[in-house]
């Protein structure tokens, strides 16, 4: 009787202590980033001997607005390393529209970079993450 005793106490104290353990939620599993899905018409420019990212964006082939030339750097990453270094005959494709918030995206990536300078090879490290 003694053991049964000390075994119900035993068996207490745990569901007590059991009881009395904090709480760990887990953490939710973050989701990669959706794909964003494009079904929409492209277009294709070829670049031409002085051509920058920034024209190609500012010209009617291109995007209607100098700032959005990230839009197009981000769609050709496969081929462009630098968006200060694109060569002649690349062939680039982009959508032919975009959405208002990838747009101010654009534009505030293309004001936080820094000015054009000169380089003989292509950078590495960007400057700001496109």
């Amino acid at each position: 009787m003694k053991h049964t005793v000390l075994f119900v106490a035993a068996a207490a104290l745990l569901a007590g202590c059991a009881s009395q353990q904090p709480v760990v939620k887990a953490e939710p599993t973050p989701q990669p980033a959706a794909a964003s899905v494009d079904n929409g018409p492209k277009t294709h420019y070829v670049v031409k001997k002085g051509d920058s990212l920034w024209k190609i964006a500012a010209s009617k082939k291109g995007l209607n607005d100098p700032f959005a030339w990230p839009l197009i750097f981000k769609a050709n990453r496969d081929q462009i390393q630098d968006p200060d270094f694109i060569d002649a005959s690349q062939d680039l494709s982009f959508k032919q529209s975009y959405s208002k918030d990838e747009i101010a995206d654009a534009v505030q990536k293309a004001e936080a970079t820094p000015p054009f300078e000169p380089r003989k090879q292509p950078r590495k490290v960007l400057p700001i993450q496109y």
